[in-house]
């Protein structure tokens, strides 16, 4: 799930270096895994958005996922089925078409 975070640097008195701060510190705690950011004014102050995905739910996904067999995405059935391909399998030609 995607969540959004805002920066204004009138929150840190229009100090580039303590907008940075707060934003690395953000980022430090948080390890988002950033989607999309913009920047933008409103009058005399800058705002930074970030659309994101929080990393440790992702983590935690993953992690549930391999305890219940999905790895990659795909079920282990088809990782099964995949070990059974031989080069003989009509899906797969075991030499390329001759070139006209």
């Amino acid at each position: 799930m995607y969540k959004f975070k805002g920066f204004d640097s009138a929150e840190c008195g229009d100090s580039m270096s303590a907008l940075e701060a707060m934003i690395n510190a953000w980022m430090e705690a948080e390890h988002p895994r950033i989607r999309h950011v913009c920047q933008s004014m409103r009058g005399e102050h800058i705002l930074l958005s970030f659309v994101y995905e929080d990393a440790r739910l992702l983590e935690q996904r993953v992690a549930a996922s391999t305890q219940t067999g999905i790895t990659g995405g795909f079920p282990r059935i088809y990782d099964e089925d995949l070990m059974d391909e031989r080069p003989t399998s009509p899906r797969i030609p075991a030499t390329p078409p001759p070139m006209h």
